[in-house]
């Protein structure tokens, strides 16, 4: 469910649809089956127990996504613009799977999810003892670090918290977990 909700959001915030997001579950279906197309889903095969890979993912989604990003303004230069607030959540759904979350809680018209727009899933499943498996579902249009990000986290490579929307020089993030 909250997969689909990912895509139907995520296709949203990127210009793929131009009504508001859906409100019930019958305008979900109807919107998953029109197929948005700016939506990245990837799938890796993590060589670490579930354990390890979902308890990385976790602690740095809860550093790096609970985060306030500043950008400058596009109508005043010099002046900053509105800022976005993002959110993570991170849950056990069983012995052997998880989920993780990432909102993006910005100031619209159209009715949004409590905490905020979904712009990424990240589904983390054990294979093995020893092997796991990391699905995400996300927004492309400049969140591909944070992508890269998650993978990393999960494989035990790099614990650095991405810049989004990536190639934005000048944003300000002030990180409520630090």
């Amino acid at each position: 469910m909250r997969a689909f909700l990912i895509l139907i959001s995520a296709s949203f915030l990127s210009g793929c649809v131009t009504t508001t997001p859906p409100l019930s579950i019958e305008e979900l279906r109807d919107e998953v089956h029109k197929g948005p197309s700016r939506i990245k889903i990837s799938e890796h095969e993590i060589r670490r127990s579930f354990p390890q890979a979902y308890s990385a993912v976790q602690i740095n989604a809860e550093r790096c996504f609970e985060v306030t990003v500043t950008m400058p303004s596009s109508q005043n230069p010099g002046a900053a613009g509105k800022p976005a607030r993002y959110r993570s959540e991170s849950l056990m759904t069983s012995e052997t799977t998880a989920e993780t979350s990432m909102q993006l809680d910005k100031k619209s018209f159209d009715p949004m999810p409590h905490g905020g727009y979904y712009v990424l899933l990240a589904d983390i499943e054990a294979i093995s003892s020893e092997k796991t498996r990391l699905t995400i579902y996300g927004v492309l249009n400049g969140y591909e670090n944070v992508h890269e990000s998650i993978i990393d986290w999960a494989q035990g490579e790099n614990d650095d918290c991405p810049r989004f929307p990536q190639g934005s020089i000048d944003q300000t993030l002030t990180y409520h977990n630090p």
